[in-house]
């Protein structure tokens, strides 16, 4: 099988053994990540150190993907994988210029990264989005709150971790808002009407474009409750539950029909609940953070970033082509630092409804809160036989946290 040129954060790397890269990478394939995680990197993955091509502020580096484009002609591979979102584009862009140019996969993941662009297309196929509108200046932002009034959201439209999402409440937020920008012209932003409504969650995975996982989850808090230091919790949704199959009916005809087939991808996928309908926030073709890739494992008994990348390479997961059912009803919940100093907390946990369990946080350290919504730094997988279980799981884990770490 080809190699693999893998673009992928430090963070998703390390949650998984150096056993499992070796098993589905094969033999020299190359992972782009970031410098600054060296040394975990080299702690973590001796035997594929010759493997990292590390680079600093790697996010925002332009020379990453021309080195990757030319190390993926050098050792003839048209597998080229991104695992998280701020890498998507880029690695469209290799892959559209090692076809010839002969593809589109740019202009077809766009439509996963541009917010605008995404729910303009979707609308189109008559799936219900919030009231939205780019903009440009002050006084577009006012025109469109003087049509649809207060609360408003003002977001990237290519945004990633709800960075730069405002919620924006009155005039004075409004103006605090205008006051904060640096220029009379603001640039790749939109503006859309909020609703408070419960938010629910899709992940999963299709292969050859077939849906093999679709996951619905509740969220207990919405991201922007989390950013203020909310511990953010999710619970699958019980296949009796009418909502699974409303879901599982909207991601199909959005992947499979509103938006371009992109074939093999993860996808991540936000709707509110407003009333009996369904209305989208936005999609995205890769999983959604925290640890949701741990929890579609220990549900549907198959890793989908490790299952992505075998499919990608023409491996035995390329042959999947029916929807698998969850084997465990789970929810995770994901604790966020508080303003201050982590003193101590414990070793282990031993809670029976347990699945899986990571703390990323260090003692001693001076932590001043989320800045985006990949900081959590406890995270929990907890299994129940009924959805109300679950919940009450998450609850007593959230309390066993809160009482157990001690802060300064």
């Amino acid at each position: 099988m080809n190699p693999v040129i893998l673009f992928s954060p430090a963070k998703i790397l390390l949650q998984h053994s150096e056993q499992e890269w070796l098993n589905v990478l094969g033999n020299n394939s190359l992972i782009y990540s970031d410098l600054s995680a060296k040394a975990a990197l080299d702690q973590q993955f001796p035997t594929l150190s010759e493997s990292f091509r590390l680079y600093p502020n790697f996010n925002e580096s332009a020379l990453v993907e021309l080195d990757a484009l030319a190390a993926a002609r050098a050792l003839g591979t048209h597998t080229v994988v991104a695992l998280a979102e701020v890498d998507l584009l880029r690695v469209a862009r290799i892959k559209d210029r090692l076809n010839g140019s002969r593809t589109r996969y740019e202009a077809m993941t766009l439509l996963y990264r541009d917010k605008f662009l995404m729910k303009q297309r979707l609308a189109e196929h008559g799936i219900r989005i919030n009231p939205m509108a780019m903009v440009g200046s002050a006084c577009e932002i006012n025109d469109f709150i003087e049509q649809y009034g207060y609360p408003v959201v003002v977001k990237p439209r290519d945004g990633r971790g709800s960075g730069g999402v405002r919620v924006l409440r009155d005039v004075d937020g409004l103006r605090d808002y205008l006051q904060q920008q640096d220029g009379t012209t603001l640039h790749n932003l939109m503006v859309e009407k909020y609703l408070d409504a419960p938010l629910l969650n899709v992940n999963g995975l299709y292969i050859n474009g077939n849906p093999v996982i679709i996951s619905p989850v509740r969220s207990t808090i919405t991201c922007l409750d989390f950013l203020d230091g909310q511990s953010l919790g999710f619970q699958m949704l019980a296949e009796s539950n009418p909502l699974h199959a409303q879901c599982v009916k909207l991601t199909r005809s959005i992947i499979e029909q509103a938006l371009p087939n992109l074939g093999t991808l993860l996808f991540h996928l936000e709707v509110f609940l407003d009333g009996d309908d369904l209305i989208v926030c936005e999609i995205a073709c890769r999983l959604g953070g925290c640890c949701i890739n741990q929890e579609l494992t220990e549900a549907y008994g198959l890793n989908p970033r490790l299952t992505l990348i075998d499919a990608e390479r023409g491996g035995k997961s390329a042959s999947l082509k029916s929807l698998l059912p969850p084997r465990h009803l789970l929810g995770q919940l994901n604790v966020p630092p508080r303003t201050g100093k982590l003193i101590d907390f414990p070793a282990s946990i031993d809670l029976p409804f347990i699945r899986y369990y990571t703390v990323t946080a260090k003692k001693g350290t001076d932590y001043s809160g989320m800045q985006m919504t990949n900081g959590e730094i406890v995270s929990a997988i907890v299994e129940g036989n009924s959805e109300k279980e679950v919940s009450d799981h998450l609850a007593q884990f959230d309390s066993w946290v809160r009482d157990t770490f001690v802060w300064a």
